[in-house]
């Protein structure tokens, strides 16, 4: 997500010179919330001010477009400021950051270059064009801006937070802890970093630091619905199944529209048997995500628990027709095709899956299974021995070759 310019630097950076209006309208545009500062500037901009006056309070009504999220009229704003100061650091960097969270990276890397030029001494425009660059992608180049803020400004704990950000999306995670835990010696107070880092110790599987770092970043903000979120990831691995499940259902009580949360519930629900919570979550995942092929995958394998292979396979088939030919819901299919006893369609399907990716353990597994049932004894020999070579510790494939009288 694109920075967010810091109040008190973007007005030093407007306001220097600038005489303020000592009336209610003028604070009512300057402090408040959003929707109310925003009447108040359109009120003043219908008054006669001074050119730097007009130019500071269109840009403030600009930053309140912005935090009501209406990055097209504070474009405006931010334009018309410009016009009025075109070489306004602040405007130019505001501006670049509406039409980033726009998509319209070409007319916001103009209007960062336009900012840096100007001021080559704020580390401000480096910092907000890296964050804009993480959010296309751009991981590099977005590295380079943050060395180049960090190089002006050494306790700009935002620039050690966005190279973090930019270090893990490249999986780069040492690097990326290294510099988030930077930002947090900054800031202490610094929620995202400790949240960021914590995800970065998610990929390391490092559970343990990372379940002490949302929980700084939730004593924090009480309200962090995604660090709720990745803690129940975190219990989960750590296998506190109910206290998972609690985190779910707080994240999903601070945000109702959180698809990923109620579906990974209802995966813990089913873990648990208990399949009439875990139904009504993947029902209602599907209602506000109907293209979510993970969600009818999870459907399928509860109807299949629960005998019903006729749901099972229409679910697993709607999964398909999302996400086609997927080596994971293949093999899903086949087995509920193995449980239904259609072995044909079982093994088409196992075969499919194996074809498309030869390192998956539990493929061959699944279609040794298929074999055996099909009376195959030496082709499930084969596949519980490739299994077995994928994974020597796999527990179905030694139990599959002991039933069948083989030796590994």
């Amino acid at each position: 997500m694109t920075a967010l310019l810091r109040p008190a630097l973007v007005l030093l950076a407007l306001c220097a010179g600038t005489p303020a209006l000592a009336d209610s309208a003028d604070r009512d545009c300057s402090k408040g919330a959003a929707e109310q500062r925003i009447p108040a500037c359109t009120q003043l901009l219908d008054r006669k001010l001074a050119k730097s006056t007009r130019a500071l309070v269109f840009f403030r009504r600009g930053q309140a477009y912005a935090e009501n999220s209406d990055d097209a009229k504070a474009v405006g704003d931010f334009s018309a400021a410009l016009e009025l100061r075109p070489r306004d650091t602040a405007s130019l960097t505001a501006r670049a950051d509406a039409q980033s969270r726009l998509g319209e990276m070409d007319a916001a890397l103009a209007d960062y270059a336009a900012a840096i030029a100007v001021n080559r001494r704020s580390a401000l425009p480096l910092v907000n064009r890296g964050f804009a660059l993480l959010q296309f992608d751009r991981n590099e180049e977005a590295i380079k801006d943050f060395d180049a803020a960090i190089a002006l400004n050494g306790r700009e704990e935002e620039a050690y937070k966005g190279r973090g950000d930019a270090h893990r999306a490249l999986e780069e995670h040492m690097a990326a802890i290294d510099d988030y835990t930077q930002a947090i010696r900054l800031d202490k107070t610094y929620k995202n970093a400790f949240y960021a880092r914590a995800r970065s110790l998610i990929e390391m599987k490092d559970y343990t630091r990372a379940l002490e770092d949302l929980q700084k970043a939730l004593d924090l903000d009480s309200d962090f619905d995604s660090a709720y979120f990745s803690r129940a990831f975190v219990q989960w691995q750590l296998g506190d199944t109910e206290g998972a499940i609690a985190d779910y259902t707080k994240a999903l009580a601070l945000d109702t529209n959180f698809p990923s949360a109620r579906l990974e519930r209802g995966q813990l629900f089913a873990a648990l048997h208990r399949y009439d919570e875990a139904m009504a979550d993947y029902d209602e995942t599907i209602r506000e995500q109907p293209t979510s092929d993970q969600a009818y995958v999870s459907r399928g394998m509860v109807w299949r628990e629960l005998g019903d292979y006729d749901n099972a396979l229409a679910d697993l088939g709607k999964a398909l027709e999302l996400a086609k030919d997927k080596p994971d819901t293949l093999n899903e299919r086949a087995l509920t095709y193995l449980a239904a006893d259609r072995y044909d369609e079982a093994l088409r399907d196992a075969d499919a899956a194996v074809a498309a990716d030869t390192h998956v353990t539990d493929y061959f597994v699944t279609r040794a299974r298929i074999h055996e049932s099909r009376g195959e004894r030496d082709d499930a020999i084969a596949d519980f021995n490739k299994a077995l070579e994928l994974d020597p510790a796999n527990k179905p494939a030694k139990g599959g070759l002991s039933r069948l009288g083989a030796k590994p």
